[in-house]
């Protein structure tokens, strides 16, 4: 099993949740506004300032479903470039 985090700009929110939709998850956890900076972006912090905000997506999915789901994000014309988008893969494991 595999935990996906997909870390975004609000304003891909529509994107990302139709490859969500698009690749078969059905059970995700969302948080957000959310910010930051990233490594190599502008702060995002709600600000006049650092306007923007970010959203966070977390899906607990079977290894299978991960490879459809991160090859659906890279082949996005906006999301595969990786400007405004992070996905963060983890093994996860049910403890009940």
């Amino acid at each position: 099993m595999k935990l996906i985090l997909i870390i975004f700009d609000a304003d891909k929110e529509k994107e990302v949740y139709g490859i969500l939709d698009s690749s078969g998850v059905s059970g995700f956890t969302t948080w957000g506004p959310v910010y930051g900076k990233g490594k190599q972006s502008d702060p995002r912090m709600g600000t006049q300032v650092w306007p923007g905000d970010n959203r966070i997506i977390m899906t607990a999915i079977p290894d299978e479903d991960a490879v459809t789901l991160k090859e659906a994000l890279l082949s996005h014309d906006e999301i595969g470039s990786g400007k405004g988008v992070k996905v963060l893969e983890l093994t996860a494991s049910t403890l009940i």
